[in-house]
């Protein structure tokens, strides 16, 4: 007998609802407006979060971020090369940001925690 082994295999058409499902999953993290996969021109297959951060919490609303497309990344169906967040901060007259960050690189770091979080926000993550 050979033992059985399982993966979880994510197609396109779940990853949007199962990222929502994982920020649903914690409540103290930011609020979701929308997720979505698609082939950017440069990067190649990318995970688009825009999300509402807290005031107080806008660091940690978007490493949650990250995070939660990070674990949908590492279980997609199809390779994900880019993660792409857009936050906007529940405050008046707070800027739009954005961050991107490979996939690969977040992985290595939040997921499989191969690598630390500090040297991932400085080498991985970019706000261009």
């Amino acid at each position: 007998m050979f033992p059985m082994l399982l993966s979880a295999q994510i197609p396109d058409v779940k990853i949007p609802s199962t990222i929502e499902k994982y920020f649903h999953m914690n409540r103290k993290g930011p609020e979701l407006v929308s997720a979505e996969v698609f082939n950017h021109h440069q990067s190649g297959r990318t995970i688009k979060l825009k999300i509402i951060a807290s005031r107080s919490n806008s660091g940690k609303d978007l490493a949650f971020a990250f995070a939660a497309a990070a674990a949908i990344a590492n279980m997609a169906d199809r390779p994900i090369e880019l993660l792409w967040v857009v936050m906007d901060v529940n405050f008046k007259g707070s800027e739009t940001t954005v961050a991107l960050a490979p996939a690969n690189c977040t992985i290595d770091a939040i997921i499989l925690k191969n690598t630390e979080t500090e040297k991932w926000w400085k080498d991985c993550l970019q706000f261009p």
